[in-house]
């Protein structure tokens, strides 16, 4: 009679148990994956059961009806291929996730159903033919020829595994493809010594090792799973736009951002705001069957989309907008949310998922500022998004191997009839010779935390400039400041030690500030304003006329200078209006002890009219366009008749 050793599959028992119990917990969700994963623990734990029961009834044989010893083990043989067709199905199911043509999905549950039709023949035939295991006379277990059979059929899933994992590599996501490659091997080697040693049982350590391996994908999918709505969060949304990417399918992503959010949660409470974001998720989630929604931040959603045109895609973000600007419903009230939408479609463009997270981030930021609170797709946005990234590495890279330029544009002094002071501009070069325009260099360094960087080499390359004296003409330059700067604790620090590391005196230095730096933070701006002007340094109030403060506000602060916006001297002086308002500011300024400084000005009727109403300095492309430093010197010596054109050319 053959002895078995049952200690691994007891073991085997306790690990089941172990893994339904865990199982058991409505946060893993109720999907058909997660359902059939169930299925197969409950199977599992049953096949061995059954299998412990089996050498049971067999070492017992004469105590037991024929029957039913035949009944049970055909039974356990039946039940533990049907498991090995579970396995196989689910992580089929896993690889062909994100796989456009499910055909070949189709075609490897037929081979499924017809190993295990086949086999439940054979087990039926095995009644009377014995061709798996059999019973002798003395009621002896006996096995048959194709006692290995089952087997054979769990060797033939772990190739078509292979196989299919081979074909489908890119469409797998990476933590998945890692997970799933461990599964053939591991039932490969415990299959082959189950084979070798047939009195050691294994069959339960073999789907066990199955079972821990599929409950690595859902602990995987666990991670990437927001605690709060149960749905997807950030990483889990990487994953999926890389997996749809891979796998060459087209998509639609609609986010959104909730705008005040903190009002609802001070007047609601905090309990009662989660509550909101948990319906507002959920809704999200059931929008479309074949769609899965994200929490990307606190107030921020995504939910993404297949793609079948354009029609169905703005219709999408439409019932998606709409809904958002309905009242949601808590309890006994009801609350108004207020969002901001942007949508991209993917339909096979050269992006990966950070740079589509990147678009829909910048995509949110024009949403924030549109009337309508929503940006839909548009091929122009992505390209531009593209050209800022474009700007942004060029950025970096230029600060670390010191590509920036300073360029200086000289004022005309109409007292002396002299260039003796200039402004400080930042230039860009490209990688193909052409040059960055600084309206789109600036903005985008302030918004990604660089213009410090770019202040600093200003000011470095202005003191190194105005230290040498080189060009004692040049009685000062200014340098603009943004309010960043301002916001930085150590920018006075920094003025005042490269002022003394390059022997520059404070009245050498001026700072220009813009009218809308002022009307954000008045108070911070006058404190640090003070500080540096009682160590000497002088400010001018840059593009005046822009209409972001009053006068009382700049009375307040203690500026040398005012530069008018070229904005006002665009019309002047043929225009009435814009001579009366420009005299007048002129005489006004005057009277209160400040220099003006006009900016803009390109003809000889503008800039007569204006030497005539006493400005003190005219800066514009009339008498001299930006020029780099090796420029300045020539052109100010050699500017023997400033009140012709000839230093712009």
């Amino acid at each position: 009679m053959i002895s078995w050793s049952l200690s691994a599959e007891f073991f085997s028992i306790i690990i089941l148990s172990i893994l339904i119990l865990s199982f058991h917990d409505r946060r893993w969700g109720s999907s058909p994956q997660s359902r059939l994963f169930h299925v197969c623990l409950w199977l599992s734990a049953a096949s061995v059961g059954l299998n412990i029961l089996c050498v049971f009834t067999i070492s017992r044989a004469s105590s037991f009806p024929l029957w039913a010893n035949i009944l049970l083990n055909s039974v356990y043989f039946l039940m533990t291929v049907l498991v090995s067709v579970l396995i196989s199905h689910s992580i089929f199911s896993l690889i062909y996730e994100h796989v456009d043509k499910k055909n070949g999905l189709v075609l490897l549950r037929a081979l499924l159903a017809f190993f295990y039709i086949a086999y439940c023949i054979l087990v039926i035939l095995n009644v009377r033919t014995g061709v798996i295991f059999y019973f002798d006379a003395h009621r002896l277990y006996r096995r048959g020829p194709l006692i290995n059979f089952g087997y054979v059929i769990v060797m033939a899933e772990i190739l078509l595994v292979v196989l299919c994992l081979l074909r489908h590599l890119k469409s797998i996501d990476r933590s998945m493809r890692r997970v799933l490659w461990i599964i053939p091997p591991a039932i490969f080697l415990q299959v082959l010594y189950q084979i070798a040693f047939p009195n050691i049982l294994l069959n339960g350590s073999i789907v066990v090792t199955a079972d821990m391996i599929l409950l690595l994908n859902f602990q995987t999918r666990r991670l990437e799973q927001d605690s709060l709505t149960s749905i997807g969060n950030r990483a889990g949304f990487y994953h999926e736009l890389s997996a749809q990417i891979n796998s060459h399918r087209q998509f639609q992503v609609i986010v959104m951002a909730i705008r005040h959010f903190g009002s609802v949660n001070q007047r609601y409470g905090h309990s009662n705001g989660d509550a909101l974001l948990y319906k507002a998720a959920l809704w999200l989630d059931h929008f479309d069957k074949k769609g899965c929604a994200f929490r990307l931040g606190s107030v921020a959603f995504a939910i993404l989309l297949p793609y079948e045109d354009a029609a169905s895609s703005q219709a999408n973000l439409q019932k998606i907008t709409e809904r958002f600007q309905k009242p949601w419903e808590l309890g006994p009230v009801n609350i108004q949310l207020t969002a901001q939408f942007a949508e991209l479609i993917y339909t096979g463009q050269d992006w990966d998922a950070t740079s589509i997270l990147e678009f829909l981030r910048y995509g949110l930021s024009l949403a924030a500022e549109a009337p309508s609170g929503c940006i839909p797709f548009q091929e122009g946005i992505y390209e531009q998004m593209e050209l800022h990234q474009d700007v942004l590495s060029l950025m970096r890279r230029s600060i670390k191997e010191g590509r920036f330029q300073v360029w200086y544009q000289p004022l005309y002094n109409c007292r002396t009839h002299s260039f003796t002071s200039a402004e400080a501009l930042l230039r860009l070069p490209g990688d193909d010779g052409s040059w960055i325009p600084p309206s789109l260099f600036i903005p985008l360094a302030e918004e990604h935390g660089l213009i410090d960087d770019l202040h600093q080499i200003v000011l470095e390359q202005v003191c190194r400039f105005l230290g040498s004296r080189s060009l004692p003409e040049l009685s000062s330059v200014s340098i603009n400041l943004s309010m960043q700067q301002f916001s930085s604790p150590d920018l006075i620090a920094r003025i005042v030690d490269c002022a003394e590391r390059f022997h520059v005196s404070p009245s050498q230095l001026k700072l220009e500030i813009t009218e809308r730096m002022l009307s954000e933070n008045p108070d911070r701006m006058r404190a640090s304003m003070r500080s540096l002007y009682l160590l000497g340094f002088h400010f001018y109030l840059d593009d005046f006329g822009t209409g972001y403060s009053n006068l009382s506000t700049l009375l307040d602060c203690p500026f040398s200078c005012i530069k008018l916006d070229q904005s006002l001297i665009r019309e002047y002086p043929a225009d009435r209006r814009s001579k009366a308002i420009l005299d007048s500011m002129l005489k006004l300024f005057h009277a209160l002890g400040l220099q003006v400084v006009t900016e803009g000005v390109e003809t000889s009727a503008q800039a007569q009219a204006l030497r005539e109403k006493g400005t003190d300095w005219i800066q514009g492309y009339y008498y001299a366009r930006p020029m780099p430093e090796d420029k300045l010197l020539p052109f100010i010596r050699g500017a023997s008749n400033p009140l012709s054109p000839e230093g712009a050319s």
